[in-house]
């Protein structure tokens, strides 16, 4: 009889713990995750620590073991450091108080950003609307193009002269390219526009297919003679493909107009900075 109870115990324990691995005890029901499922030099360890331990592990990407021994393993360890590191001293130092200062204002911010997300509309409908801005302002257009990067605009000038004679351009670009694809005849590949520095995209937007750019165009690399040789539509993400990535869109504009407006209506005094970095709407 003694051991059937002691079984029957067991398994009481081990599905407590299974639980808790899949997260199927909610913190309504407070009944089960008070349930001390052991207890370390006289603290317990509840259901509720091995929730938030499970719930801390997955939060940080790490794996989460299988085997509820292990688990409860696991939180019996961290609580055995908990009360050395008491022991020591360590919670009254001041680097401990820094710390501890600094994961107390990470919490704060994240439970203030995730009660303004939470205010969302993220129904399909303010989805769809923000996805039909999106495709509004979306080059839907890739380009392939070959291009000579030269120092300075004299030797780009000079370069247009001989192509406007009939030069090769391929054979000009191995020759005098000092970009990586000048070996390759200055060949770029396919890409958007917006893969490029401002000035270079520009340009190629505003080129017709095997033309070459009339002018040099300046960069923070050099001077480019440009030769678009085709473009083609890309199509874009559907509407499903694209709810996800617009949640995200729409939860990081929220958070910005929010820190924005609170910028707004603070007094800010930067002392002892001769170039104070500015805020990103500025």
């Amino acid at each position: 009889m003694m051991q059937q109870t002691g079984l029957k115990k067991s398994l009481l324990l081990s599905g407590l713990i299974a639980l808790a691995l899949t997260s199927q005890v909610e913190a309504k029901d407070e009944s089960a995750n008070a349930a001390v499922l052991a207890t370390v030099n006289g603290a317990p360890i509840t259901m509720d620590d091995l929730n938030q331990y499970v719930s801390s592990k997955t939060a940080a990407g790490a794996r989460v073991s299988q085997n509820p021994a292990h688990l409860l393993d696991e939180v019996i360890n961290r609580e055995l450091l908990k009360q050395a590191a008491l022991k020591a001293g360590i919670e009254q130092t001041e680097d401990f108080k820094r710390a501890l200062e600094a994961q107390k204002t990470n919490l704060l911010l994240n439970s203030l950003l995730s009660q303004k997300i939470e205010q969302l509309d993220l129904s399909d409908d303010a989805l769809k609307k923000e996805y039909d801005a999106q495709m509004k302002q979306a080059d839907l257009k890739e380009y392939k193009a070959r291009h000579i990067l030269v120092k300075t605009e004299q030797e780009a000038k000079e370069i247009l002269a001989e192509l406007k004679k009939g030069a090769d351009f391929e054979k000009l670009a191995k020759e005098k390219s000092t970009g990586p694809s000048g070996p390759n005849g200055g060949d770029l590949g396919w890409f958007k526009a917006g893969s490029m520095v401002p000035e270079f995209a520009t340009a190629v937007k505003q080129m017709k297919p095997g033309s070459v750019s009339d002018k040099p165009v300046k960069t923070k690399f050099g001077w480019h003679i440009i030769k678009l040789e085709e473009t083609r539509d890309v199509k874009p993400p559907s509407f499903e493909q694209s709810k996800s990535s617009l949640k995200s869109i729409m939860a990081n504009q929220a958070i910005q107009s929010y820190i924005d407006e609170l910028r707004k209506n603070a007094k800010i005094d930067l002392k002892g900075m001769d170039h104070p970095p500015k805020s990103k709407t500025q």
